[in-house]
This record gives structure tokens, C-alpha cells and sequence, in this order.
């Protein structure tokens, strides 16, 4: 943990709310677009981010600092989201929000966007398409950027199973890829 983070939680350990708000303020917009990932909806990832926020806040003196600061508020917003998600009843949890394949960059044509698009929407239609435990691997070391220890301090597992489950994903979203004749664009083969 770093010196600064370090310095951080102790002044919002003695009640200095502006620290906390300095704290989460780098994590803020990752934590929202997990949390998009998982409900589908702006709104209730918003108002879930909200609540993980305040109950990290209230519960800060628990935080052990066994796992980074990050890795602790990502476990706490994950909580919150699938809590959210048995509670609607709703039908996906953990997937990626196709609206996030919408790729444009100004140095390239319009047609060419259109073609990563595509691409990127076809990529996350065969992720989604995974068994949930390896969905979610893939969804945290590609989409959230998660670091093999802080997956394995997330899910409670130990490093080698996410080496093995991330092995595993990577093999299924090969074969589903290649079964279409999509597999050129994506794999060396």
C-alpha cells in the first residue's frame, strides 16, 4: 500500500470525511462501471456505488490492509451489486454492457469504428455467452484490470486458481470464437 493511501486511511480512521472522498475519488469511476457491468442499469449502479461507498465509509476500522484499499472497496461494490441483483430478480449478473463496444477514435475513418465496434460487440457477446465463473475472471484481469492477487483477494481464492480458471476462460472463448470461423481475426491460427 502506498505511503500516501497509507496516510489517508488514518485520517479518515480519526473522522476526516474529506480524506475519504480524496481516497476513493481515483477508484470512484472504475468502481461505477463495475457496477454498470453488473446491473445494467446507470441509475442503480449509481445509487449502488452510493451505498458501498457509505458502508466502506461506516466500516473503514474493519480494513485489515491484507489487500489493497481497492481491492477491498471492489469486493465491497461487487457485494452490494450481486445483493441488488437477488434482490430484483433480475436475469444477468457480471456480464459486460454491450454499450461499452461502442469504440470511436477521431484518427481513424468511420468505417473503421464501425468495424471495432462490431468487433468489440461480437468479443463481449462471446464472453458473456461463458459459464459464470469464468465470465467473471475475465471480466476482472481484462475489463476491471485486476491483478491476479487482488482477483484471488476478491473471489477468496488462491492465485493459482485464478491462474487455472483465467487458463481455462481464455481456452472456452477460443473455441467459441473459432467454432463461428471468426478465429483469424483473434487468434494466430
Amino acid at each position: 500500500m502506498a505511503v500516501a493511501e497509507k496516510e489517508l486511511l488514518s485520517r479518515v480512521r480519526e473522522g476526516d470525511g474529506a480524506a475519504y472522498y480524496e481516497l476513493v475519488a481515483d477508484y470512484r469511476q472504475r468502481l461505477y462501471r463495475k457496477a454498470c457491468s453488473m446491473l445494467q442499469s446507470p441509475d442503480d449502479a449509481e445509487d449502488i456505488l452510493q451505498e458501498a461507498l457509505l458502508t466502506a465509509y461506516r466500516a473503514i476500522h474493519k480494513f485489515r490492509g491484507d489487500s489493497s484499499f481497492y481491492t477491498w472497496i471492489y469486493r465491497i461494490v461487487v457485494n452490494k451489486c450481486r445483493d441488488h441483483y437477488r434482490s430484483q430478480n433480475t436475469r444477468k449478473v457480471d456480464t459486460v454492457d454491450p454499450s461499452v463496444a461502442i469504440i470511436t477514435d477521431d484518427r481513424i475513418s468511420q468505417e473503421k469504428n464501425l468495424e471495432l465496434s462490431e468487433d468489440a460487440s461480437y468479443l463481449i457477446g462471446k464472453i458473456n455467452g461463458l459459464e459464470k465463473k469464468y465470465r467473471e475472471i475475465l471480466i476482472m484481469r481484462y475489463y476491471d484490470d485486476l491483478s491476479y492477487q487482488e482477483i484471488a483477494a476478491v473471489l477468496r481464492i488462491n492465485q493459482g486458481t485464478v491462474k487455472s480458471r483465467l487458463f481455462k476462460a481464455r481456452e472456452l472463448l477460443k473455441r467459441s470464437i473459432l467454432g463461428n470461423g471468426r478465429g483469424e481475426e483473434y487468434f494466430h491460427v
